[in-house]
């Protein structure tokens, strides 16, 4: 009787997760519809609303939200640590990196950089997060703990604002039109979701090799494994629905085209994988099980963001440095 008991509760958490993932998906989808109607509709415009308007619009601040919120949850953990960063001044730098792709793409600091592209200006911040903190530590005038709270400051700016921005680099991007640029950026991210939806259900059905006992108790070896199969699986998919649509390299044999579709989904795989090692290391370290309880079964907003943090660099990498698709 208490093994029906367990198992029907197992069934019953998992009926409750994949509805609520389920549900999640499907408001990602109307938020990044409704983004490449508005880039469609701003083409009307002139101006630099109608500039910044058909770069983005609903995606880069839906972006700058969650980020937002995953910097509270984060400086939670931090504090739990008796860790105390720079907060404000870290959630100024991180809107900044953030918003700075979208920013730029539409032209608004051209006439005041000549070397106006996203990346530049993005460096150009984070040489002010480390002169702001600096200051910062200076001026409170008691250096107690200054290599700490310094130190997780630029962390949280680095880890959320920066490498947090390459997504919204991916939508933002110049030369991409409004469903181009929404449609690069969903795809990343659900395929780097894949990886989290297939190493849950290869891992719980066949799970028997501990991934990182200490770090993660529930992961597993096969459960990696299977994460690293669905992305790739999920990658090709969309790649020969891509050439099958006329959008993706028609011009290539499907044989190239799987091949970097593979690749794609298996490096998204991996960075996404080692996102949710390092967020349950914090975790770990704060001595709390999930960052926040804003989406049940699920737990806080760092904890969906964990894995596309870290797999977003990579994406944007792969199609603009080695790839130049966008």
């Amino acid at each position: 009787m208490t093994q029906l008991s367990a198992d029907a509760a197992r069934h019953n958490v998992l009926g409750r997760r994949i509805a609520y993932g389920a549900s999640a998906i499907f408001v990602l989808l109307i938020f990044f519809v409704l983004d490449a109607l508005i880039a469609e509709w701003a083409v009307r415009l002139e101006g630099a609303i109608g500039d910044l308007l058909r770069r983005g619009s609903i995606v880069p601040l839906l972006c700058l939200a969650l980020i937002l919120f995953g910097t509270v949850e984060l400086g939670r953990l931090l504090h739990a640590k008796d860790v105390h960063p720079y907060t404000t001044f870290a959630q100024l730098m991180i809107a900044a990196l953030v918003l700075t792709p979208w920013i730029v793409s539409a032209g608004w600091f051209s006439s005041v950089l000549r070397i106006a592209t996203g990346l530049y200006c993005q460096v150009i911040l984070l040489i002010m997060t480390m002169v702001g903190a600096g200051v910062l530590a200076v001026v409170r005038r008691n250096p107690e703990g200054t290599l700490r709270d310094m130190g997780v400051t630029v962390l949280m700016i680095v880890y959320l604002g920066f490498l947090g921005s390459f997504g919204v680099s991916l939508r933002c991007a110049v030369g991409t039109s409004g469903w181009e640029g929404v449609w690069l950026l969903l795809t990343a991210i659900l395929i780097t979701k894949a990886s989290d939806i297939g190493a849950f259900f290869v891992g719980s059905a066949f799970g028997r090799h501990k991934l990182h006992p200490t770090v993660s108790p529930a992961k597993s070896v096969e459960g990696m494994v299977g994460g690293l199969a669905a992305s790739a699986l999920a990658a090709v998919l969309f790649a020969i629905a891509g050439v099958s649509q006329g959008s993706g390299a028609v011009h290539e044999g499907i044989f190239a085209v799987v091949w970097r579709a593979t690749v794609f989904g298996l490096a998204l795989s991996a960075a996404g994988q080692v996102g949710d090692l390092v967020e349950s290391c914090f975790k770990r370290d704060a001595g709390i099980k999930d960052s926040g309880k804003v989406i049940p079964c699920f737990g806080g907003i760092l904890d969906l963001i964990d894995s596309p943090v870290l797999a977003m660099p990579v994406a944007w990498f792969l199609l603009t440095g080695v790839w130049n698709v966008v």
